[in-house]
Order: structure tokens, then sequence, then C-alpha cells
């Protein structure tokens, strides 16, 4: 059976045999995901196979501190805080792993992050590590360590929006 495309989370989506190899991601998807989502903390967003999660991702609004961003971020007279859109708590279950799903879900979540910051404004996609990997991983996708904290990467709006332009050709 196909994967699906992405889509909110709802209550018919099975989440109990997700596992993607960090239990506080998996505990998150388990524990967490559909009471945020329903106290209007996050959107989840999921990836299924006949209606078993197989990949998920949040987004939220969030805000940044000016003297942690880096400077591309910074420009300007930014507020005090930053708006930003964070995307949190993206991972993929292992069974499948390398098939394209977890750059699927980034792509999708910067395109919503660029339709969100048209909508209500933010100067920057954030996201927050769960560990080194994760902040090789979002390195690889272009997004910058903040100066106090290295599991804390973003990368502005502007940037994500002319890579999603060149990447779509």
């Amino acid at each position: 059976m196909p994967l699906s495309a992405v889509e909110l989370l709802d209550d018919t989506h099975r989440l109990d045999v997700f596992d993607c190899g960090k239990p506080g991601l998996n505990a998150w998807l388990t524990g967490f995901a559909r009471t945020n989502q329903t106290r209007g903390f996050t959107r989840v967003l999921v990836v299924h196979e006949n209606r078993t999660v197989v990949g998920y991702y949040g987004l939220a609004p969030s805000v940044i501190q000016p003297n942690s961003a880096p400077r591309a971020i910074r420009t300007g007279r930014p507020p005090d805080p930053i708006p930003c859109l964070l995307i949190g708590q993206l991972a993929v279950d292992r069974r499948y792993a390398g098939q394209g799903v977890g750059s699927g879900l980034v792509k999708d979540a910067l395109r919503r992050c660029t339709a969100g910051a048209d909508i209500v404004g933010g100067r920057a996609v954030v996201v927050r590590a769960i560990d080194t990997d994760a902040e090789r991983y979002w390195q690889s996708w272009g997004f910058i360590p903040s100066r106090d904290n290295p599991s804390v990467l973003m990368r502005s709006i502007q940037d994500v929006r002319l890579w999603l332009a060149e990447s779509s050709h």
C-alpha cells in the first residue's frame, strides 16, 4: 500500500507501533501529539500507511531572542523577541528510513512555514535538535546553530523561500 500525502493528525491514525529509534520522539508522538494539537500548542502532520503513522513533525509559532540569532536573522532592527515558526519533533519510523519520508516531511514543513509567514509574519524557521545527529541533519538542510545553543538551529524565512523556489525547478 502506498504512503499517504502529508496530512493533519486525527483520531483515526495509529501511533502505537511507531519507532524511530529515539525514545523521546516516540514518547512525544504517543503521549503528547494529540493533546498538544487539541489544545492548540502544535499542529502535528503525519505520513501514514493504511492509517499507521510512519513519519511526523510538529509545527508551532515560536520566538527567539535577538542575541541568540545569527546575524543573517537579526538584520535591521528586529523586535524582541523575534517571531519565528518552529518545526518540532520530526521523526520517521526506522522501517521507512532511507525512503525519502524525512526529506518529504522537511520540504512540506518548510513550505508550510513560508505560507504561514506570508499570513502572520515570522523571520525564521527554528528547530530544536534532540541530539548531535539531529544537529548535523538540520545543518545539512542549511540551518545555522544559534549563538548560545548548538541544539537550537534556524534558517531565515527569506532563505527558505529562495531555496524552495530553486528546488522546485
